[in-house]
């Protein structure tokens, strides 16, 4: 399995981060998870997440203090199988 990184992206405290990935066939985006500074955090807030379309997942989210944030999000199929994950990194600035 490999696991995709992205390079750091930078954002302002307040700022709303999109996220779309493509859908694959039989699994849907559901996994959302958020770390900021080593501390995961147990309900992350999203604003939106929506299929706004037959291709992609979208996820909403609102950066609410300053740190470097970490975006985890993984497909999982109808039975629970967990597919690849993609991994974001996010430093956030007041």
């Amino acid at each position: 399995m490999a696991v995709r990184i992205m390079l750091p992206s930078k954002a302002r405290v307040g700022d709303t981060i999109h996220f779309a990935f493509p859908k694959a066939p039989g699994k849907v985006v559901t996994g959302f998870e958020v770390t900021i500074n080593g501390q995961r955090m147990a309900e992350p807030e999203i604003l939106a997440s929506r299929a706004q379309s037959k291709e992609a997942t979208i996820f909403v989210y609102r950066v609410t203090e300053p740190g470097t944030y970490q975006f985890k999000i993984t497909p999982i199929g109808q039975e629970g199988e967990r597919g690849e994950p993609r991994l974001n990194t996010l430093e956030v600035t007041t």
